[in-house]
């Protein structure tokens, strides 16, 4: 296997890394957690619990992120609950990270070429969002016609179907709630939404009775290449909240029942309450479980983060003693400029305390002797005429070595190359520079004297 810390070729069975020390057993560990999540999603979508799987899935991808095939799932489920915003979401972040034989890019690429059916998608949404701003106007009358025509459009949107019955409920048009209730569980056995209204209308169902309708009913799912036709319903929070706001539409859709049905009324606000408490503590339950799960998942990737740091830092301390050990074979070869190359590029940062006394050792055999090859260099350049060659190898002579005899002439001629080239003020700065660094030497006089004729 490849070792995900530094990509080296090493043994499955090893619990870490012997090059970078990568904790090979708590990454397999993740990603078999993550799969394990992924199969359970998997059982759940072929038994049409969209909802439960939905939840599975998203644990999943919390796992390990690449997880592709849950990810795509996932995508799939909120394309059958008719939620196509999210499906393309997670298809999208798919295609980024696997950019190749991926599903998902053939999923969005069927939908995006039917304009017209994302069109109708988009349309269903926007009329779903109005039906609630109607309901908040207690117009419920104009908001089952939006979530009429929301389901023409798009007759999968469990949420719609959901919202639908609330509202017949409500003006105990009891059938026609139950219609839309069936079609919902139909597409999600497992909508939480679902079930209490059908449980409101039928105290005495059994949801094991919807397990069994889901195994007669014929599937619209293709799983032999974990491939969905349509796809389950939003993310938990999400869900949550669409539980506790249909709660309270059903407390504002109910007080406008007739006034000489006071007590009738009153009753029914009673169950609600009720119901809403219950909820309430499943919610509480709920977000403390995946509390719970975030937490540890927090932990794990600040230990992994330390982890994926420490390696860093030792793969940055490894590339720079190799350039060392690259650097000491070319001295050895008597090859100093590429050495002295070498070792000014290194980063004494992430030296160890012996590698840095080596480094050390290195530089002062090397950058001696690079030096006087370029100044010697950068000469013979300058008396041929070549002084754009001739100024590169004296500031490289001077960047390895400022205090040899012959470096205050190194600086004297780079400030020649300048005149030479018609830029008279770059000369005289250096040749004030040479007076500066190098007074009393033989660079100071000759720059001294140029700088008397160039004023």
């Amino acid at each position: 296997m490849i070792c995900v810390g530094c990509q080296r070729e090493i043994q499955d069975n090893l619990i870490k890394c012997p090059y970078c020390e990568f904790d090979i057993a708590s990454y397999k560990k993740i990603k078999r957690l993550s799969a394990q999540f992924y199969n359970k999603g998997l059982e759940q979508a072929k038994n049409r619990e969209l909802s439960n799987a939905i939840e599975s899935l998203n644990t999943a991808i919390g796992l390990d992120k690449t997880n592709i095939d849950a990810r795509n799932l996932l995508g799939l489920i909120y394309y059958e609950i008719g939620e196509i915003g999210m499906a393309l979401t997670h298809w999208v972040i798919s295609s980024n990270l696997k950019k190749e034989d991926n599903l998902a890019i053939n999923y969005m690429d069927k939908i995006q070429k039917n304009t017209m059916q994302l069109e109708a998608y988009n349309d269903s949404i926007k009329m779903f969002n109005q039906s609630l701003e109607y309901i908040k106007q207690k117009s419920e009358d104009l908001a089952i016609i939006q979530l009429k025509k929301a389901l023409q459009l798009n007759p999968h949107f469990v949420k719609a179907h959901c919202l639908l019955a609330a509202c017949y409920m409500s003006e105990k048009e009891q059938d026609k709630a139950l219609n839309h209730i069936e079609k919902a569980l139909q597409i999600d056995v497992s909508s939480s939404n679902a079930i209490r209204y059908l449980k409101m209308l039928k105290p005495n169902f059994s949801v094991a009775s919807l397990s069994r309708t889901a195994e007669r009913r014929p599937a619209t799912v293709n799983l032999k290449s974990k491939n969905i036709s349509r796809s389950s319903s939003p993310q938990m929070g999400q869900l949550l909240g669409f539980i506790a706001g249909a709660v309270c539409t059903f407390a504002v859709l109910f007080t406008l029942v007739i006034p000489d049905k006071t007590n009738d009324l009153k009753k029914r606000i009673s169950e609600l309450d009720s119901e809403r408490q219950r909820l309430e503590e499943r919610i509480n339950e709920t977000i403390e479980e995946k509390n719970e799960i975030i937490t540890a998942l927090r932990e794990e990737n600040k230990s992994l983060q330390e982890s994926n740091n420490q390696l860093q830092q030792k793969q940055l301390a490894m590339e720079q003693e190799e350039k060392i050990n690259q650097a000491e074979s070319l001295y050895g070869s008597r090859k100093y400029e590429e050495a002295a190359e070498l070792l000014y590029s290194i980063d004494e940062a992430f030296l160890s305390p012996e590698t840095k006394i080596k480094y050390e050792n290195l530089k002062n055999n090397v950058f001696p002797q690079a030096a006087r090859i370029h100044y010697d260099r950068g000469r013979s350049s300058y008396s041929k005429g070549n002084y754009e060659n001739a100024r590169a190898d004296f500031e490289k002579s001077l960047l390895y070595k400022q205090d040899a005899n012959y470096s205050d002439n190194a600086l004297y001629y780079i400030a020649r190359t300048y005149e030479h080239e018609q830029d008279l003020e770059k000369a005289k700065e250096l040749y004030s520079q040479v007076i500066e660094r190098y007074n009393g030497t033989d660079g100071a006089a000759n720059a001294n004297r140029q700088l008397v004729n160039l004023e």
